[in-house]
């Protein structure tokens, strides 16, 4: 009678098993039975923890940011520290010469009225050996060299000189010394343009005292203003001082 008894309690018993296993009743049937009444907080305790051992990691990366934020900055500051400024417009000293007191008077009046503080100019004397000249054919009496000397001053050539010399006495109008052919025939070229149609260039060396013009504190523009009145008034080149 016993064992009839146990033997169909244990029927009941092996199919709740079997239910069991077959997930009839959840993933984790016997979870409720077997935690405690303190599982809940134990899981919160531990997620907390899990928190705070994160939190230093994060506080570590910004931490490592701020030294690279502030080596850009100082980085920055000295590239614009570094930056060179703009630099000054350069001054040169000029010479710009070879005159006759006539003629250097001219330039002269050309270059003054230079603003405070801007280019000074100052004159001075240079001996000088010329070898191209460029002048007229010599006049057999001063009737012929009064002539001539008026049809040049009719075309606005005033800068000349008269040299006599000979026996019988000529008169050569000179009209310009120069110690470069290219210079001197520039400046034939440029009579013949007015009209002197009978001015002649020699190969005649001649010692002679020229004016120039020494111009201190001259930049870029006045450097090329200078330039511009040498080939107007067949200036020589342009020299540099100190």
């Amino acid at each position: 009678m016993l064992q009839r008894s146990l033997l169909i309690l244990l029927v009941p018993v092996n199919a709740l098993l079997l239910a069991a296993i077959l997930g009839a009743f959840g993933p984790q049937p016997l979870a409720g039975w077997l935690e405690s009444a303190r599982e809940p907080e134990r899981a919160a305790q531990q997620a907390r923890a899990e928190r705070l051992r994160q939190m230093p990691q994060a506080s570590g990366k910004r931490a490592a940011s701020e030294p690279a934020t502030a080596a850009a900055a100082t980085t920055t500051t000295t590239t614009t520290a570094a930056t060179p400024q703009a630099a000054a417009p350069a001054m040169a000293c000029v010479e710009i010469g070879g005159f006759n007191g006539e003629l250097v008077r001219k330039v002269a009046d050309e270059l003054a009225g230079a603003p405070p503080g801007a280019w000074r100019v100052e004159q001075f004397e240079r001996q000088e050996q010329a070898r191209w000249w460029v002048h007229l054919p010599p006049q057999a009496s001063r009737e012929n060299l009064q002539r001539k000397l008026g049809e040049l001053r009719r075309r606005n050539i005033t800068d000349v000189s008269v040299v006599s010399a000979g026996s019988p006495e000529t008169y050569t109008v000179s009209l310009g010394l120069f110690q470069e052919r290219e210079h001197a025939e520039h400046f034939l070229d440029n009579l013949r343009e007015h009209g002197v149609r009978t001015a002649v260039l020699t190969d005649t060396p001649h010692p002679l005292t020229r004016q120039w013009l020494r111009v201190r504190n001259a930049d870029a523009a006045l450097r090329t203003r200078l330039d511009e009145m040498r080939q107007r008034y067949g200036a020589q080149d342009l020299l540099t001082c100190t």
